[in-house]
């Protein structure tokens, strides 16, 4: 009996969706040519793995008992082809990097292109996650390392910081504003109508501390997950936004400029790694090029 990893995850997406239809869709082949596949592997196996009628599909308890085993042994061979991929990226060029989206934008084009300048035959990933995703990536090897705007502590990754980032006023000609000093003014600030990421996002919570440190409630107007949305409610003149200076950066256009906040809120911008995978030579150098543009561009030293 020779089973492949293909058929198992064929088996183990039919299995947990029930749908012919559905799984012969996301494996790109024809209802027909599923149903010829399940037959086959029932026929290697010599087992019924699923009962189906006109109306439903389910598992068999020989389906079940195969579905418990069959997704150890294909996640067993992809954290196995992970690690292969993690070992041939050391002694490669080749380089995957998880980053927050306003740190990929503002700090990783100049080093790719940078990268690629004196490697032109280097391979290199981006995801373009947030913080929570880009600490899955590197714990399951996807990654070599990530670009966080936390200071995170966890046992088993180290965190080193590069650089303190400022936070801006992001605002737009259509409601122009004039602060009244150029320090840092929580009770000013809580005057203007705000635009502001939802609680739970790392940049909410450093603006919350910033007003809280002053004894002012922070009370925005709208909140807004996305960026690029924030950008486009402050353009139309529905308010203002508090953002680190490359977020801000991220959603300049025409009529939108920014204000700087002396002694306001500054994250940390730091380099997360794993504590037992060595780092590639390759991504060595990266780090320690993206060090330097980031000072150079965007904040100051920690």
């Amino acid at each position: 009996m020779n089973l492949t990893p293909r058929e198992l995850r064929v088996f183990i997406s039919l299995a947990r969706s029930l749908n012919f239809g559905l799984t012969a869709e996301q494996f790109f082949v024809t209802q027909p040519t599923m149903s010829k596949m399940i037959r086959s592997l029932e026929d290697k196996l010599g087992v019924k793995l699923f009962e189906r009628t006109t109306r439903s599909v389910s598992l068999t308890s020989d389906g079940r008992d195969l579905l418990e085993v069959a997704s150890r042994v294909v996640d067993d061979f992809e954290v196995g082809v992970t690690e292969l991929e993690e070992v041939a990226r050391r002694g490669s060029q080749r380089l995957s990097i998880a980053a927050l989206p306003s740190l990929a934008a503002a700090l990783l084009p100049d080093l790719v292109a940078h990268l690629r300048q004196e490697q032109p035959s280097s391979i290199i990933k981006i995801h373009d996650v947030i913080n929570d995703a880009a600490i899955d990536l590197l714990r399951l090897r996807k990654v070599d390392f990530a670009l966080s705007g936390l200071d995170v502590v966890y046992r088993d990754l180290s965190y080193i910081e590069i650089m303190r980032e400022p936070f801006v006023l992001l605002a737009s000609r259509a409601f122009p504003v004039e602060l009244r000093g150029a320090e840092w003014c929580a009770h000013e600030l809580a005057e203007l109508p705000m635009i502001s990421m939802p609680r739970g996002t790392g940049t909410r919570m450093y603006v919350d501390m910033a007003f809280m440190k002053r004894g002012v409630p922070f009370r925005p107007l709208l909140e807004i997950q996305g960026l690029p949305t924030i950008g486009k409610f402050v353009q139309k003149g529905c308010g203002v936004a508090i953002l680190p200076l490359s977020a801000a950066h991220m959603v300049l256009e025409a009529d939108l400029y920014t204000i700087p906040l002396k002694g306001g809120p500054e994250r940390t911008i730091g380099v997360i790694t794993r504590h037992e995978s060595g780092l590639s030579e390759f991504a060595v150098k990266a780090i320690e090029w993206i060090s330097e543009f980031a000072l150079s561009h965007l904040g100051k030293g920690g």
